[in-house]
């Protein structure tokens, strides 16, 4: 099994993205089964997301850009700090000037914009999801010996798609949007991951010995949106237990995967 996982890398990369968008798909599908003012659900889904991917930073991009440079000099471990450095950066500048809106909080950011609520919002699903596609396109770039870090990453951020669908779907229904419009605002966060996917995959194939500074990019930016946006949000609207043990959840089912498929 492990050596039909070799020979494919591409062709099993491509069916992780599409696993990722369907899982999005899903989630925002409980908007037909889900009273519309469950405030609770969406701050489950927010805090879970951001444990998973606060875990999927440390276990599946940070630590195997270190194992990468483990032979490598001191001075040479320092592309790590970087890498995050940039990521970080990156997320920073496009939060700052992107005009969008927070979904429970409703705190617009970015410079001043005519769009509508939706279109900010949109915008907003836009800036979540870039980093969780970078980093699964990166992690498959890395995985040409060994693909199965790559596809713990990829189960990791798919099932994280599911309730972030969710949290999506659900505020858009309280808008007053169809059920119908909510599920394609929902759904539309994980087709973003796909293009953002496939440049990652391809800036990390392409360039070399640049694995290591993007796994710690994709790292970088996918912890600026856990702490600046995921977690906040998960705990307004006086939810802040119930976001908080399902950041601890998110995080717990990340390690588990981890600790039984690597």
């Amino acid at each position: 099994m492990l050596s039909i996982l070799k020979e494919m890398p591409f062709l099993i990369f491509i069916g992780a993205i599409v696993f990722n968008w369907l899982s999005t798909f899903l989630g925002a599908s409980l908007v037909y089964i889900t009273k519309k003012e469950n405030q609770n659900l969406v701050s489950i889904a927010l805090g879970s997301s951001a444990g998973i991917m606060i875990a999927a930073s440390f276990f599946s991009l940070i630590m195997p850009a270190m194992e990468q440079l483990e032979n490598t000099s001191r001075w040479a471990l320092l592309i790590v700090p970087l890498g995050f450095f940039c990521g970080v950066l990156f997320l920073t500048l496009c939060d700052h000037f992107l005009p969008h809106e927070h979904m429970m909080s409703h705190e617009r950011e970015g410079v001043k914009s005519k769009l509508s609520q939706n279109q900010l919002l949109m915008l907003a699903m836009t800036l979540h999801n870039i980093p969780e596609g970078l980093a699964v396109g990166v992690a498959f770039a890395c995985a040409k010996q060994d693909i199965i870090p790559a596809l713990i990453l990829s189960i990791g951020i798919g099932i994280q798609n599911f309730p972030e669908g969710t949290a999506i779907s659900l505020p858009m229904h309280q808008y007053g949007k169809s059920k119908f419009v909510a599920l394609m605002y929902g759904q539309f966060s994980g087709i973003i991951e796909i293009p953002a996917a496939i440049i990652g995959y391809l800036f990390a194939s392409t360039i070399n010995n640049i694995l290591p500074f993007a796994l710690c990019f994709a790292a970088g930016a996918m912890l600026f949106v856990c702490v600046e946006d995921l977690i906040p949000e998960a705990s307004c609207k006086n939810k802040i237990d119930i976001g908080a043990i399902a950041c601890m959840c998110g995080f717990l089912i990340m390690m588990t995967l981890d600790i039984m498929l690597s």
